[in-house]
């Protein structure tokens, strides 16, 4: 994958810890894989990629510095797809994200798209 300096064309934006999250010592919010499991759970959510046009961008808590490089790279238009978890975001991350996305021409992608039509699918002529 390629490194945080360079943010790619698929990003997938992560939160290390969940706002909600009990603070104890157990395992935090996850909804892929860290390990070797990643590339198999991000190919679940968004079908046959380039792993080297995946940037990964990671904060502590919601609305760090990641959170802050992602909407420029959005509003730059330079993101082809955002992939995340609406879940640790704010309701005003998610408005704002969505909104973004939606303006730049980014799909967004959540773990509730899993299995639903891909881009390269042809679109039903009810559109």
């Amino acid at each position: 994958m390629a490194s945080a300096a360079v943010v790619q064309p698929i990003v997938v934006y992560q939160i290390e810890r969940h706002p909600l999250e009990v603070r104890e010592p157990r395992r935090p919010f996850r909804w892929l894989r860290s390990d070797d499991g990643f590339l198999r759970d991000l190919e679940a959510l968004i079908g046959p990629f380039n792993p080297e046009d995946v940037s990964v961008l990671v904060d502590r808590l919601p609305a760090g510095p990641a959170w802050k490089e992602l909407i420029r790279c959005l509003l730059e238009e330079r993101l082809r797809m955002v992939v995340t978890h609406l879940a640790p975001l704010s309701p005003g991350q998610r408005q704002q994200l969505i909104a973004v996305c939606a303006q730049s021409g980014t799909q967004l992608i959540t773990p509730a798209d899993a299995g639903r039509r891909r881009r390269a699918e042809p679109i039903p002529a009810s559109f």
